[in-house]
């Protein structure tokens, strides 16, 4: 084994270590990864048949001997379309060694009263600037595999809650499955086609679905 393959796997056994990312092999459509948290604790979700494959759950880092996973991510080739999940503004680009390129994009408040915050890790390209303003659906970069990607293309997208500081900084992790335009757990696809009410803030999937009008 050559010394770049051998770095390489070392890269994704300690990427899955640290940050949560699970290996699948194979992209796929409407499938969902077991929850690992207790059944009682996991949120039910349904996936559209034309929705990206979620391959990992988020997980809380309060749980009990596990490291948590502070968003999920959805299993899609690099270069796939990443799209903003509710209108808001850019407040962050960054580039970190274990996340790669990442976009954060402020929204407005959510039905509990707190402000919400999107991150999009692992890409492999930015289209937009921070300060800009940015619609429902709109194309913020592709995805990719920068940062430690455990080895395989995907997106790692959280939800953060924001605090009223001003600028404001996130001051917790919330499961994105919360917060579907649909409800609680029902995976809402971009549609062009369809009017979205933009407060309180309620969100929809972060890539394109199959099938669906998105661009």
């Amino acid at each position: 084994m050559s010394r770049r393959i051998t770095l390489r796997l070392l890269a994704s056994l300690l990427a899955t270590a640290l940050g949560g990312c699970a290996i699948y092999a194979d992209y796929g459509f409407g499938r969902v990864a077991r929850s690992r948290l207790d059944p009682g604790l996991a949120t039910p979700v349904s996936l559209p048949p034309g929705a990206p494959t979620i391959s990992q759950r988020f997980r809380p880092d309060d749980v009990p001997f596990d490291a948590g996973h502070k968003g999920f991510d959805l299993l899609v080739p690099s270069g796939t379309p990443v799209i903003a999940a509710a209108a808001g503004s850019v407040s962050r680009l960054s580039l970190t060694p274990m996340f790669g390129r990442q976009i954060r994009v402020d929204h407005g408040r959510a039905e509990a009263g707190h402000r919400l915050q999107t991150r999009y890790v692992h890409l492999s390209a930015r289209l937009v600037s921070e300060g800009e303003t940015v619609r429902r659906g709109q194309l913020l970069g592709y995805s990719g595999m920068s940062g430690l990607a455990a080895g395989f293309p995907h997106l790692h997208f959280e939800v953060h809650r924001l605090d009223d500081a001003h600028p404001p900084r996130a001051r917790g992790y919330l499961d994105p499955q919360l917060f579907w335009v649909d409800g609680v757990g029902r995976v809402t696809c971009f549609d062009r086609d369809r009017d979205y009410a933009e407060a309180p803030v309620h969100l929809t999937y972060p890539v394109p679905c199959r099938g669906v009008n998105w661009n």
